[in-house]
């Protein structure tokens, strides 16, 4: 699985990161430019996922694309977002989500690992925690390569809880780079 991007998107990447990551994401960017400037593409694709990781990690855990969805969904990028997130008692929350800057595990012969132990916070309209489930649900995938389009389904259900404006807060612990980050999405139960 390998991401699709151009080089020129990779300049434009140095160039936006330079002033925080002077290092690493320049000098790979230089080392990108000269190999393609020299034809050389087996140095342009090593400079590129040197780029790459830098870039990656630069901005730590954080999250792409965030989406209430009307079911959950199999593919990357695949999804049907709901019109509103107003839910019917006991009715499934399905949340599409892509997180960014995650870290990977060597698990050895080639194999890496992403993986995260995600919490759930539910707040009231004033912030205060009603439930908070730590170990609300935990997601691995291994591959051989350091894939960088990936997405979590999530899906909660607030039953019994009475009719109002609540808050879900997920927490994502990175199980390879010690990173978390949180997001939280709006609901309305009826």
């Amino acid at each position: 699985m390998r991401p699709k991007l151009s080089f020129s998107v990779f300049a434009v990447l140095a160039a936006l990161c330079a002033p925080a990551q002077a290092g690493d994401i320049v000098d790979a960017a230089a080392k990108a430019e000269a190999a393609i400037a020299a034809g050389d593409f087996d140095a342009w694709y090593a400079a590129n996922e040197v780029l790459l990781a830098a870039a990656w990690t630069a901005g730590g855990l954080h999250f792409g694309s965030l989406f209430a969805v009307t079911a959950a969904v199999t593919s990357f990028g695949e999804f049907v977002p709901r019109d509103d997130t107003v839910y019917a008692a006991n009715e499934a929350i399905h949340l599409y989500v892509e997180p960014r800057g995650y870290g990977y595990g060597d698990l050895g012969a080639g194999q890496f690992e992403i993986a995260f132990d995600i919490d759930l916070r539910v707040l009231d309209p004033a912030g205060a925690v009603m439930l908070e489930q730590p170990n609300f649900g935990a997601f691995t995938v291994k591959s051989t390569a350091r894939a960088r389009e990936l997405f979590v389904n999530l899906t909660a259900t607030l039953d019994g809880a009475p009719a109002g404006d609540y808050t879900l807060e997920f927490i994502f612990r990175d199980k390879h780079s010690d990173q978390t980050a949180s997001f939280t999405n709006d609901v309305t139960i009826q």
